[in-house]
């Protein structure tokens, strides 16, 4: 009983500290909107990308990706399904590629870091 009691006191901590809450079926959610996007340039070829996330509290989140080709056109896709936090792990379920996808994340105060084991990428809580 001792090592429940611990166990839920420490789930608690975790939860109010990282900004996450409890939904019934015991799946993590953000408790407000999260949104980030990132940008890259490659010099060597003179091209430009934008990544947009957006994560919601009902456990949503979609995923909008900008791109240049080698002719100077933009292109997009675009992607979408639900998400799960747990024990420091943000696991994307995706709708359109039938896929899952995988990221470490840390939550402070209103930033959230995702690291996919090349790339850290921060966005940042909506209120």
């Amino acid at each position: 009983m001792k090592a429940f009691v611990e166990k839920t006191i420490l789930s608690f901590v975790l939860v109010m500290s990282l900004g996450l809450t409890s939904c019934e079926n015991d799946d993590w959610r953000l408790k407000d909107a999260i949104v980030g996007s990132w940008y890259w340039y490659y010099e060597d070829r003179d091209l430009y990308e934008e990544v947009t996330y957006n994560f919601t509290p009902d456990g949503k989140w979609t995923y909008l990706y900008i791109y240049e080709d080698i002719y100077g056109r933009y292109n997009s896709e675009v992607d979408g399904g639900y998400y799960d936090i747990d024990l420091g792990r943000l696991l994307l379920y995706s709708n359109f590629y039938d896929d899952a996808y995988y990221y470490d994340v840390e939550i402070h105060g209103r930033r959230m870091i995702l690291w996919d084991g090349e790339y850290e990428t921060e966005l940042t809580r909506l209120r």
